[in-house]
């Protein structure tokens, strides 16, 4: 879990009702934007930049959290999260920690922890977008190896969560669609891709690197022999990679973001 900003104190609680999610987003992105660069009072910048469209519920969804980087296109195309997604999201940070349950409990540290995670990937993966656009042909990943990407990324957050079942239990608590669901593993997995070909290689982790993961690491395999656990192992560490990957990118753009409540 990436640590908290200095002089940011965020406290556990029972989970919020719907309608307070919102409210504690607000209070979490203005502790999170204070933090990195100052109180951020600018009106709206024009533009909707809708990044992931709710899906029809009986209720008016609404946006919890609008921010913008220039790797996302800047002030002009902001990104929205949706209070139905922000819950979903902070469901999932509680599940990761937690074996059983569908996140019901989750408070404002899981709230702060998925406004990070969201911001960052969106950031990683638009940064992806524009790496493939960008390349030559001959450079330029096949659709199969996206594929390839999102399968085992995608895969390997699902195993860290519970499975699937566990997944989709969370996404019905917060009238989540399965569409919705995958759009994020696929969000999740692009990010993913671009650190790997532009930061630094965290996908394909060699023999060598998971044998020292396996003797000096705490991991959940360590009942096992390194043979018989090595692919779950190198699943979990390819995730612990990725997320220790988004957390130093999204620290280090601090200065070029902007987390804004909306009211």
């Amino acid at each position: 879990m990436p640590p908290e900003p200095k002089g940011v104190t965020f406290f556990r609680a029972r989970r919020p009702p719907a309608r307070a999610v919102a409210a504690v987003a607000c209070a979490c992105c203005l502790a999170i934007a204070q933090a990195a660069q100052g109180r951020d009072d600018s009106p709206p910048p024009p533009g909707n930049g809708l990044h992931v469209a709710p899906a029809a519920t009986s209720e008016v969804d609404r946006t919890a959290v609008r921010f913008y980087a220039p790797e996302t296109g800047g002030a002009g195309r902001p990104r929205f999260i949706f209070q139905r997604i922000l819950a979903f999201e902070a469901r999932l940070a509680e599940m990761a920690e937690a074996p059983e349950g569908i996140g019901d409990s989750y408070g404002e540290r899981d709230i702060r922890e998925a406004i990070e995670h969201h911001v960052a990937e969106e950031m990683l993966a638009s940064l992806g977008e524009r790496r493939i656009a960008e390349s030559p042909p001959e450079l330029r990943p096949s659709a199969g190896d996206l594929a390839a990407v999102e399968r085992d990324v995608g895969g390997a957050f699902v195993e860290r969560i519970g499975g699937r079942a566990r997944i989709d239990g969370a996404a019905q608590a917060e009238q989540i669609g399965p569409s919705e669901v995958d759009a994020i593993l696929r969000r999740g997995a692009l990010a993913a891709f671009y650190v790997d070909r532009a930061v630094t290689p965290i996908l394909h982790p060699s023999e060598e690197q998971l044998r020292n993961v396996f003797r000096a690491s705490a991991h959940p395999y360590g009942g096992q022999a390194f043979e018989q656990g090595r692919a779950a192992l190198e699943r979990w560490f390819v995730i612990e990679r990725v997320r220790v990957a988004e957390s130093a990118f999204l620290q280090a753009a601090r200065s070029r973001v902007r987390i804004v409540m909306i009211p």
